[in-house]
């Protein structure tokens, strides 16, 4: 659960030069190079990163200035999101990571950008609370999964973040039709979270996936990281993050309203800088 005693603010908060980016290729490559030029509005190249396997990379846009990290095969989100936010708390102990899909689509893009940057400013105020993004679906359907939301987090109240009151992963019609008739979310891939606390969260909850990257840590940017990448990927579990974290009530989501799914692309996320 949110542990509401621990402090709400470190020394260095989550300001513009501790802020990353951290970008998902998924399956689908066609949106990924608006998506990385649109967060590079507020997020620079030098602290934006891209993620994909290798068979992915060899098909993928080329993004210029921008850090790619490249995966030897997909061993699932646990995996892809540690690989990166290790690389970054590495080089920037108070960095605060946005993750979001390559292949984001969204509608109202500036109402959208408010929820991006209040996120942040959760995080910036619980640096212990990761911050997911999630929207009442417009019908019923078979979603995978579903977040009801609970209470407000301690401290966060102003913010309309809500802690998790029940995660229920492949649910049955019934459950289904319940939580769209009530307060049911389901997941935008959007999360904003303190790297330090992505990784402290991972080693309580998936230790598997962090140590089989832990040797790692001090091969980054050095000739021999590639080749022992590839070995440690040899025997890395497959693992899925968000499901660990919502189901132990690990982090908290922000609501948003019926914004999702048309032809827009996240067209004014550069609203965050100013």
């Amino acid at each position: 659960m949110i542990d509401q005693a621990r402090a709400r603010h470190e020394h260095a908060g989550a300001s513009s030069s501790h802020l990353w980016g951290i970008v998902l290729s998924g399956g689908s490559t066609a949106l990924l190079a608006d998506t990385v030029e649109r967060v590079a509005a507020f997020v620079p190249r030098s602290r934006l990163l891209t993620v994909s396997a290798r068979r992915q990379s060899r098909t993928g846009p080329v993004l210029a200035h921008v850090q790619r990290v490249i995966q030897p095969s997909y061993r699932g989100s646990a995996a892809e999101i540690f690989l990166p936010a290790l690389k970054i708390e590495r080089h920037d102990p108070y960095a605060t990571v946005v993750i979001l899909p390559g292949d984001l689509i969204v509608d109202h893009e500036a109402r959208f950008v408010t929820y991006v940057g209040r996120a942040i400013t959760a995080v910036e105020a619980r640096p212990d609370v990761p911050v997911l993004l999630a929207a009442p679906p417009r019908a019923p359907r078979a979603a995978e999964s579903w977040i009801e939301p609970g209470p407000p987090v301690e401290g966060l109240e102003r913010l309309a973040v809500r802690t998790v009151a029940r995660f229920v992963e492949r649910p049955s019609r019934a459950e289904i039709d319940a939580l769209f008739a009530g307060t049911g979310l389901v997941s935008t891939r959007i999360v904003v979270a303190r790297a330090r606390t992505l990784i402290e969260l991972g080693r309580r909850h998936l230790p598997d996936v962090l140590e089989a990257l832990e040797p790692l840590e001090t091969a980054f940017g050095r000739p021999e990281e590639p080749l022992l990448c590839d070995a440690l990927y040899e025997c890395m579990p497959q693992a899925s993050l968000w499901p660990a974290l919502l189901a132990s009530g690990a982090i908290a989501v922000l609501p948003l309203p019926d914004m999702l799914g048309s032809e827009h692309t996240l067209a004014v996320l550069q609203a965050l800088a100013s």
